[in-house]
């Protein structure tokens, strides 16, 4: 066996071990949970929790957490939005480790409760809104 093909074999039982570390982690860990899985220095890294896929994304122009509802980073979403930023926002937080009750793209009061106290934990201003900063502390690796 090469060299070339040796490596080739290596990364191929290695993706294989930790698709099945995923999978044996999601059937311990049950629906709704936030599965965390080993870092692989790819865009494969990802965690489900309800109806959410959190994946850790690097390309070009992007680096960061995204459920893949929205890529947003600088729009301010606060109580009352609607649609799928709400849903980015709520899955991200699930993935943080803040209970926002559904993941049903509705900035009510969980999701409120749960921004401000994601954002006063984080050290930033605990208004409920999710603006620049909130965005960036959502979406960067802690």
């Amino acid at each position: 066996m090469s060299m070339r093909s040796s490596a080739r074999f290596r990364s191929t039982i290695t993706g294989a071990a930790v698709c099945s570390a995923l999978a044996l982690g999601s059937v311990l860990a049950g629906p709704g949970t936030a599965v965390a899985s080993a870092e692989t220095g790819q865009s494969a890294t990802s965690i489900s929790a309800a109806s959410c896929n959190v994946i850790y994304r690097k390309s070009t122009n992007y680096e960061g957490w995204t459920a893949n509802y929205s890529w947003a980073w600088n729009i301010n979403v606060a109580r009352g939005a609607t649609g799928d930023r709400v849903r980015e926002i709520q899955c991200l937080l699930i993935f943080k480790g803040y209970g926002v009750g559904a993941v049903d793209g509705d900035f009510g009061i969980n999701t409120d409760a749960a921004v401000r106290s994601f954002q006063a934990n984080r050290g930033l201003d605990d208004d409920g809104v999710v603006g620049a900063n909130t965005w960036r502390k959502l979406r960067v690796r802690d």
